[in-house]
């Protein structure tokens, strides 16, 4: 045999040929025996009852599936108005604050246990109401049940206002007006002298500079004390006035203040409490001066006239009668 003008007896000599030749086909008695295995395997009693099985669940699945109950609409899922638990309120905010809350943002009632983003929506709704500082966490519970903690906002002051009063709290945000009545206002103390109106809404930063130290100021003078009552009630005191704002921009962002006392003395405070200002007085110095002349004395209205105290000396308080003190409190 010739292969590429070589001689050779058979292809057997040249091994790399070998493996050009066809496979082999298997017989027929293989493939019968192959279909005899696989018939063998699947038709046995417990893998008959297996497909069995699956077949009518695949054929009554939908059926079966209208008949279950809808767990959503359960009573032991349902988040009604009375499942809704907030952190205890302190005496001023509303009693319907939750109910609110939820009217605020549109959320109608009742809520199912199963929505996956439940807590997420809770709380979206309570951080926009002008009561709540902060939340900090929401949980579910079953029987449903939804816990909500949060920090409330504290009113301080009322800002006297071309219109009426603007309550207040500790860092100078608009609080709802219509959550207090008017003999509330007797019981915070009250900013006069304000000539910016809100910048923004309730739950909201008033926008300046005086409003936030004033809120900061009668934070400090409503401290409870032994007694139960604050310096305000003690000392008898009528309103924070904020001092004409005339000056450099950066004297504008850093305004004083003063007390006036319900006799019409004039306590000269100074800068607001957290002030950075090298040479202002601490509040807590002032505090003291402010107490310590009180035992003394017993009042800041226990002479014939009313005085001027200015509390920034660092020596001490110094006094003055009123018609002799300049009218803007300055040195």
């Amino acid at each position: 045999m010739f292969v590429d003008g070589i001689v050779c007896s058979s292809f057997s000599e040249f091994p790399e040929f070998m493996g050009r030749s066809k496979k082999k086909k298997p017989s027929a008695r293989q493939r019968r025996s192959a279909r005899s295995r696989a018939v063998s395997w699947l038709f046995r009693p417990r893998r008959l009852v297996l497909l069995a099985g699956l077949a009518v669940a695949a054929v009554l699945w939908p059926q079966m599936r209208r008949q279950l109950p809808d767990l959503k609409s359960q009573p032991q899922y349902q988040i009604t108005l009375d499942r809704i638990t907030v952190t205890p309120a302190p005496r001023w905010i509303p009693d319907n604050l939750t109910e609110d809350v939820l009217r605020r943002v549109g959320i109608r009632l009742p809520l199912s246990l199963h929505d996956p983003a439940l807590s997420e929506r809770i709380a979206a709704a309570f951080v926009t109401h002008p009561w709540i500082r902060t939340v900090h966490r929401v949980s579910r519970s079953w029987p449903a049940g939804i816990r909500v903690d949060v920090t409330y906002r504290r009113p301080v002051a009322m800002v006297r206002g071309v219109d009426g009063f603007y309550p207040i709290d500790t860092e100078g945000c608009l609080l709802p007006g219509s959550d207090f009545r008017q003999s509330d206002v007797n019981r915070y103390p009250v900013v006069e002298n304000i000539t910016t109106v809100p910048a923004a809404g309730q739950g909201q930063p008033w926008g300046d500079p005086a409003v936030s130290g004033a809120a900061r100021l009668a934070e400090r003078l409503l401290e409870t004390q032994e007694d139960g009552r604050s310096y305000w009630e003690i000392w008898g005191l009528a309103a924070i006035e904020v001092s004409a704002q005339v000056g450099l921009p950066e004297e504008l962002s850093d305004p004083q203040y003063a007390l006036r006392t319900s006799g019409g003395s004039r306590i000269i405070w100074g800068r607001a409490p957290d002030t950075r200002h090298p040479g202002e007085v601490s509040a807590d110095q002032k505090l003291q001066r402010m107490a310590e002349y009180h035992r003394i004395y017993g009042s800041f209205d226990d002479a014939p006239e009313a005085y001027v105290f200015d509390l920034r000396e660092w020596k001490g308080i110094r006094r003055s009668l009123a018609r002799d003190a300049r009218p803007d409190g300055h040195r």
